[in-house]
């Protein structure tokens, strides 16, 4: 069960949550019935220009790209140990190739409380964001350039984006106990 929690009582391990846990990324409308979703387990949390916000990244060829930069919004949304499979579905098929990947994940598309990008009936995290910044990375602007090998070696950097989080439901285990 999910319930609202404010930002300053937003309480997740920050590094794990990203690399081991996963977030559906969904960008798109959902009363279009127009949006698509892929995992990411690359960006952060943070506090700039005074606002709580994330940042994500996604490389140029993923297919929800597209309905990111149509939009003013996206979803972030953290799933339980069960539905690894599901986002690894998900992570490795394109919308592109399978038009109803998610239903296919067996996930539930649903009307997000404060953005037009949907959540997820079965998300025990649903943080909702507004695009504040785009840009992208650039190969000459790495200080570490061994991360260029490492991560592009085909050249295809990220683009990221910096979203004010806007609203967030979870369950208690990401709600600070004081």
């Amino acid at each position: 069960m999910r319930s609202s929690i404010a930002p300053e009582k937003f309480n997740a391990d920050s590094f794990r949550i990203f690399d081991k846990g996963w977030f559906l990324l969904t960008g798109g409308d959902f009363y279009r019935k127009s949006f698509n979703a892929m995992t990411v387990s690359w960006g952060g949390f943070g506090t700039m220009w005074g606002k709580p916000v994330v940042t994500v990244v996604v490389r140029p060829q993923r297919h929800t790209l597209k309905f990111l930069d149509a939009g003013e919004d996206f979803t972030l949304c953290a799933f339980g140990e069960e539905f690894k499979e599901a986002l690894t579905f998900l992570g490795r098929n394109s919308g592109r190739d399978v038009p109803d990947k998610i239903a296919k994940a067996g996930l539930t598309p649903m009307r997000s409380d404060e953005v037009a990008a949907p959540a997820y009936t079965e998300a025990e995290l649903v943080i909702e964001c507004r695009k504040l910044y785009r840009g992208e990375l650039k190969g000459k602007d790495f200080c570490e350039k061994s991360l260029i090998r490492e991560c592009y070696p085909d050249g295809d950097f990220h683009y990221f984006f910096v979203a004010e989080v806007k609203a967030i439901t979870g369950s208690d285990k990401y709600k600070k106990q004081f």
